[in-house]
């Protein structure tokens, strides 16, 4: 299902936010609240144009140069799985590197 929190940003649990966009250079941020004793969370990227590549940045903003983990594949279908994330607020964003990207959809479950 498509996320209902107003914030465009903000992720809930199993939801996606579709129609994302960044220019080359920049980043569209996002971030969720995450409940204690979450095993794993899974972010996953798929569609639209350009390349858009994946960073997680745990408790702190994701940038290409401040990251717990990657996934740069070419194109727009990334995954990361994350094994016991903290509880709270975590980040992850999607990066235009060298070409915008537009039209994605970003998923996010956890379990």
């Amino acid at each position: 299902p498509v996320c209902t929190i107003a914030d465009p940003r903000q992720f809930d649990k199993n939801c996606r936010r579709d129609n994302l966009t960044a220019t080359a250079g920049n980043y569209s941020y996002h971030f969720l609240n995450l409940p204690a004793g979450v095993k794993q969370l899974t972010i996953t990227t798929t569609g639209g144009t350009g390349n858009a590549d994946l960073y997680y940045g745990g408790s702190n903003w994701a940038t290409t140069t401040s990251y717990q983990a990657k996934s740069t594949n070419a194109g727009n279908n990334e995954t990361l799985t994350i094994n016991n994330p903290p509880s709270g607020w975590v980040y992850f964003s999607l990066a235009a590197g060298q070409q915008n990207f537009s039209g994605a959809s970003a998923t996010v479950t956890y379990q």
